[in-house]
């Protein structure tokens, strides 16, 4: 259980430790899933389920105009991201909605893939209550767990989720569906008993989700772990923003921001730090406010300009608490930080 008021920001790294891609791979598959091409009639590459979803957001009927655009958009994006960096920097720079509906469409699609991929979150013999928690032992899940659950007795389950919030970057369910098998597998409660409690624990998605898990609340659609079919991906993608696109709902945004400025301690697990999603969460913090992340493969030189850019981020118009705001990078995986760390975040 956490004493102080603690937000987890989370990047693509924090997935990465159960198997979800990171960008490079993320793009990749996206690229091989929109690449869509026929010999006469028959689909000779790319996903059948994107290109169903294509033709139920175009509604042409029989015609194919607009659907071989789109078709036509995604080879662009496919020649365009041998120099990029990201799916989100392609979209950006071809500035074009077909580009951006068929991006988004292969962003869902393969983050869907990447979680049934996933070897973390087999059901155990087919039982849907069932996971197999000792393959987390690696990673910064069952740390996480361990922080949790420290010191809190069944009776007061209810306070698990007290001084948290987590900001998440990423697109995938995975510490929504993993939550449940844990806490529950700790405290010998099934799963699905642990839905309501999961839902109590804020974590605000700045560029959407993949889709709601069918026990959360909410507007998004609903789609199951893993899976998805073509009029799911269609839903889902509507509500997909990639970093470029800010967050139109105010109310959203002054909840990402408010959390920050509430927080006692910010700890960016597997986080790239660029600076759009920065601004994104820019907020006046406290005083003596602890920030805390991983930098893994980051070189000194850049560690430096990203706490440089992160004390501006935080700090007051006037800078008047520039001084007071410390920030810590440690280069290592999201798993060694919560490892070597273990007093620092549950001080």
């Amino acid at each position: 259980m956490f004493r102080t008021k603690t937000v987890f920001v989370l990047g693509a790294g924090a997935s990465a430790e159960v198997g979800l891609p990171v960008g490079s791979q993320l793009l990749q598959q996206i690229i091989d899933l929109t690449h869509i091409t026929y010999d006469f009639h028959r689909m000779k590459s790319g996903d059948y389920v994107i290109s169903e979803a294509l033709k139920l957001i175009l509604d042409e009927g029989g015609e194919v105009q607009l659907y071989n655009e789109h078709l036509h958009a995604a080879r662009q994006l496919g020649e365009s991201a041998k120099q990029a960096l990201s799916i989100d920097n392609v979209i950006e720079a071809l500035e074009d909605e077909k580009t951006e509906l068929i991006g988004k469409l292969g962003i869902v699609r393969a983050i869907l893939q990447a979680e049934s991929a996933s070897e973390f979150f087999r059901h155990e013999n087919n039982q849907y209550d069932r996971i197999n928690l000792d393959q987390f032992n690696e990673t910064w899940y069952s740390f996480f767990s361990k922080l949790l659950t420290e010191n809190v007795k069944k009776s007061g389950i209810g306070e698990i989720f007290e001084n948290l919030e987590i900001i998440n970057f990423n697109y995938d369910r995975c510490l929504e569906k993993y939550l449940p098998f844990s806490i529950g597998n700790y405290y010998g409660i099934p799963p699905n008993e642990i839905w309501g409690l999961v839902k109590k624990l804020p974590i605000h998605r700045p560029y959407g989700i993949a889709g709601r898990l069918p026990w959360q609340d909410g507007e998004i659609p609903s789609v199951e772990f893993g899976t998805g079919n073509a009029e799911q991906l269609a839903n889902v993608a509507k509500q997909i923003r990639t970093f470029t696109e800010r967050i139109e709902e105010e109310k959203a945004l002054e909840s990402i921001k408010k959390c920050i400025s509430d927080a006692d301690r910010i700890v960016f697990l597997g986080f790239a730090f660029h600076r759009q999603n920065v601004e994104l969460i820019s907020s006046q913090v406290k005083q003596n406010v602890e920030i805390l992340g991983t930098s893994h493969k980051i070189s000194e030189s850049d560690q430096n300009v990203i706490r440089k850019e992160l004390c501006k981020a935080f700090c007051y118009e006037d800078g008047a608490n520039l001084a007071n705001i410390h920030v810590e990078l440690v280069d290592s995986t999201c798993r060694s930080l919560f490892e070597n760390y273990w007093r620092t975040l549950t001080a």
